[in-house]
């Protein structure tokens, strides 16, 4: 163990972590919020100017603190050069950069090589849901450069003069990602503090320690340095408003969590400080503390608990195996073969990646599928490519998942609703827009605005039974992403009669309202009609593909052949589902038994 001690690199194992780390960071476009982060850019490059107040929606009145501009600026600049393509493999290396960074960090405060690759390498997959193409990229780069500038210090490697550094990074990340920006303060906050504890009780780094607190004085001062100047700095506390509860991303770490890597870096990091409790280092104590009580507070902020977590286990544990790993059994062993295990090693990690990415395991291939393109499945594109091409005009209302996309292809034409700034649109109206599917909600909404199109997300539930039901509005389009609603007013109504649909209710979570319509033949062969019209690109219409196959199985006799093509297509699409298989072998016995029938009466 000495000699991986002396060695600045492993370098076959390290070399498979920056390639993982890029790797895992490599899918396609998952994110509502990426389009307009886009607008939001492209509007900056077009006018010149950083937004104060909102021009994407017409139902936000409160300013908007675009905390994100300048990374929105060179996003959307790369995005004219590059496409999506190419912010997808620059947004990953970035990331394995960042990682890189979090190793070397580890490596400098005394975790060794391999035990230091293989900590990183747990924080990389605790961090995976948050590799997204988006202004937070910035804000793991800028904190794992700080996590290496400051072990580099701490060990006595570069004088205090490193630390004049960090007050124009900090100006920069309040720029690039204002919010994210109070990450550096904290960490500097927390290491300055610490120091200062260690230089009292362990008399230590005094002049250091000054050093430390007057660079992170000025790296305040300079996060003023920006164009919304004080509401960036204090943007984190928007995230105690209650709605922010809802948002997956800010909910609160749960005792399920416990079970996760979260819940691993938690306990790991509990268990191995506690060793050092009776000479702790104040600044390891601090980070940890803080930046587990806020990866606590919201599940976005794992991945920097566990970027700063790195270089604080690593080194603890690289001492607690020291023992066992120095014995002269397999010390030896070590020194003869250690360079084919880390061979093995790196190997080992490769494997597992490739796994990790292509396996259906923990749902990673649906959530975040390997790949250099948007993910058209969660974007309503076929949706919008309707609206757009028979022009229609709003004011639209439109679920929150669809807003930023809808800014993307529409602004300056239409405005709209709602999307993924909650922090502009205020509690009261996203409290009340949760409820947009209760009818009174709904009425106040289009007596307000004036709605004549609604564009809503497809889900299997009962939030468009409204629509459905009233004859004030017509289904026009779906597909298995999102539905077009317009209302029945005179601008609307040419539109309305060669595209409603009369019978189909897409949102309906189970196919056996269509029964009684299919009792009746001249209904239940407009029924059929209308789902093939609908059918289109059938890569978006699973769904749909699915609700013909039940209704010629239900029709029975001679529809079965028809039932069994559309469930084979619809196995085609979605390999992996049983119940589908199910449906097509027993459509096969049916009509196996029909044939056996059929043969003695011949």
């Amino acid at each position: 163990m000495s000699a991986d001690a002396r060695k600045p690199l492993v370098a076959p194992l390290v070399a498979a972590l920056s390639l993982a780390t890029f790797c895992l960071a490599v899918f396609e476009i998952t994110e509502h919020d990426y389009w307009w982060h886009l607008a939001t850019g492209n509007y900056i490059l077009e006018h010149r100017l950083v937004p104060r107040m909102d021009v994407f929606s017409y139902t936000a009145t409160l300013p908007w603190v675009a905390h994100y501009w300048l990374s929105d600026l060179l996003g959307c600049a790369l995005f004219r050069i590059v496409g999506t393509p190419g912010l997808i493999l620059l947004n990953a290396a970035a990331i394995a950069v960042s990682f890189r960074l979090v190793y070397l960090a580890a490596h400098t405060a005394g975790g060794g090589g391999t035990v230091a690759a293989a900590v990183t390498l747990a924080a990389v997959f605790a961090s995976r849901p948050r590799f997204y193409v988006r202004p937070e990229t910035f804000s793991f780069v800028l904190l794992a450069l700080y996590l290496y500038l400051l072990s580099r210090w701490k060990v006595g490697r570069c004088g205090n003069r490193i630390l004049l550094l960090l007050p124009p990074l900090q100006m920069l990340w309040a720029n690039l990602y204002g919010g994210g920006s109070i990450l550096g303060l904290l960490l500097l906050g927390c290491v300055a503090a610490g120091e200062a504890l260690n230089a009292v009780f362990w008399r230590r780094g005094a002049r250091g320690a000054v050093v430390l607190a007057a660079a992170a004085l000025a790296a305040f001062l300079l996060s003023f340095v920006n164009p919304n100047t004080h509401r960036v700095v204090f943007y984190f506390l928007m995230s105690r408003d209650p709605i922010f509860r809802h948002i997956v991303e800010w909910r609160r770490f749960g005792l399920t969590d416990l079970l996760s890597l979260h819940g691993l870096f938690l306990a790991a990091g509990v268990l191995l400080l506690a060793r050092s409790w009776r000479r702790p280092d104040f600044s390891d104590l601090a980070l940890f503390l803080a930046f587990g009580a806020i990866s606590i507070d919201a599940p976005r902020s794992l991945p920097f608990f566990a970027m700063v977590s790195v270089p604080i286990v690593a080194p603890h544990l690289r001492l607690l195996l020291s023992r066992p790993l120095s014995s002269g059994r397999i010390s030896g062993a070590w020194r003869r073969h250690g360079t084919a295990a880390q061979g093995l090693a790196a190997l080992a990690v490769a494997g597992f990646t490739v796994w990790y990415l292509f396996s259906d395991a923990g749902r990673f291939a649906q959530q975040y599928p390997f790949g250099l393109g948007v993910n058209w499945k969660l974007v309503p594109k076929q949706a919008v490519d309707f609206v757009e091409k028979n022009r229609v005009e709003g004011p639209i209302f439109n679920s929150y998942g669809i807003g930023g996309y809808l800014i993307w292809r529409l602004h300056p034409r239409e405005k709209v609703f709602v999307d993924g700034r909650v922090e502009m649109y205020g509690t009261e109206f996203l409290e009340t827009y949760m409820r947009y599917w209760m009818p009174e909600v709904w009425d106040g909404y289009v007596e307000r605005y004036g709605i004549s199109c609604a564009i809503i997300d497809r889900e299997p539930d009962y939030t468009t039974r409204h629509l459905d039901d009233s004859p004030d509005w017509a289904l026009v389009f779906f597909d298995d992403r999102a539905m077009v609603y317009l209302r029945t007013v005179p601008k609307n109504r040419p539109l309305i009669e060669r595209h409603r649909y009369r019978y189909i209710r897409p949102a309906e979570p189970r196919f056996a309202y269509l029964d009684p319509l299919l009792a009746d033949p001249a209904i239940a062969s407009a029924v059929t009609a209308e789902l093939r019209r609908s059918l289109g690109d059938e890569r978006w219409n699973l769904n749909t593909r699915l609700m013909l196959g039940y209704c010629y199985a239900r029709l029975g006799g001679g529809f079965l052949p028809r039932a069994l093509e559309e469930y084979r297509r619809a196995a085609a699409l979605m390999p992996e589902g049983r119940d589908i298989r199910a449906k097509i072998a027993w459509i096969e016995n049916e009509m196996a038994a029909a044939a056996a029938r059929r043969g003695p009466a011949q």
